[in-house]
């Protein structure tokens, strides 16, 4: 079984060896514990440009070689890459976008890390599809590419032949998702355990933080933004912000929608929530009353909101991620 990994320059170089260090790894040590050898021995290359040619150096070599026409890959992984040079990068690697395109016609399946999914979405392959990318960058993924569905609440999209996934630093999960997929579940709990990496399906919204919206171009819905970021904890009446500004309700909610990508009343429980999550992480004090000083009188409907928002509860949140009595 051949993988390749692209080596492109601005590509993250963690994204580049760890991969190629997971599935070597196994390859090597899978026979040692298991006293069998896997399904299929596992060769992994890195495909670079140099001087418009595709080349490739295996694993282990130093001598980079010209790619034959015959070379083909079971599985492409596609890096992530300095997110300051996302533009350089996709007008720079036109070669490497179209030799996916030529290797997935062949038969290879495809791979992202975090916002190496720009680089696989100039391919066009994934268009009509679902992916992920890092949820900092969502958005201008999908103001980029329109016609892919971004799922940046998901750390693993697969859409058989293209999969993705959310965060630089997850392709080591995503790496054992990949093998479980290749190679079979046996394999991949292997690698867990011998890599001692922990497979899972967990969200990006736990991690992700809530920017206040602002860069738009209504002065009257930031002022109205603001309001409700100083007054979260208060009762906000949102009819009678609407009125205050001059609005009727369907035209204000339609305004704020415009600007934020949010409902005024989605926008309270965002700033609400973020300001718990805050609290959670900073604070010893109980559930009830972190509610209570972010608007929240029932306990019940804000555990609601919370796990419709982060995918955890609000215990589970400050476990992971508060402060801890020693």
């Amino acid at each position: 079984m051949r993988i390749a990994i692209l080596d492109y320059r601005n590509a993250v170089p963690t994204c580049v060896t760890g991969p190629a260090d997971i599935w070597g790894g196994l390859n090597r040590m899978y026979p040692l514990v298991t006293g069998m050898q896997l399904k299929e021995s596992i060769g992994i290359d890195f495909i670079s440009v140099i001087d418009d040619k595709i080349v490739r150096r295996s694993l282990g070599e130093d001598r980079f070689r010209q790619l034959a026409a015959k070379d083909e890959f079971r599985l492409i992984i596609i890096p992530a890459m300095r997110y300051d040079k996302i533009d350089e990068v996709l007008n720079r690697e036109r070669r490497l976008i179209e030799w996916l395109k030529k290797q997935r016609s062949k038969g290879a399946d495809l791979a992202s890390i975090c916002i190496g999914a720009f680089l696989l979405a100039e391919t066009g392959l994934l268009n009509g599809k679902k992916a992920t990318t890092n949820w900092l960058f969502a958005e201008q993924f999908r103001q980029r590419y329109p016609s892919i569905e971004v799922q940046d609440d998901k750390i693993i999209v697969d859409e058989g032949t293209v999969c993705s996934c959310g965060g630089a630093f997850s392709f080591t999960s995503f790496m054992i998702y990949l093998i479980e997929k290749m190679l079979g579940h046996q394999e991949a709990v292997m690698a867990s355990k011998i890599l001692m990496i922990n497979a899972h399906d967990d969200s990006q919204l736990a991690f992700s933080v809530f920017r206040f919206q602002h860069d738009h171009a209504d002065d009257s819905i930031k002022k109205i933004q603001r309001f409700i970021e100083a007054n979260y904890p208060e009762v906000i009446n949102l009819e009678k912000l609407a009125a205050d500004h001059h609005m009727s309700v369907r035209n204000f909610i339609r305004r704020f929608r415009q600007a934020t990508g949010n409902t005024p009343l989605e926008y309270l429980q965002r700033v609400r929530i973020e300001a718990a999550k805050k609290l959670l992480e900073n604070t010893r004090e109980g559930i009830e009353n972190i509610a209570l000083q972010c608007g929240y009188e029932d306990i019940s409907f804000f555990r609601k909101i919370f796990r419709r928002q982060v995918h955890m509860t609000p215990k589970e949140y400050h476990l992971k991620y508060g402060k801890q009595l020693s």
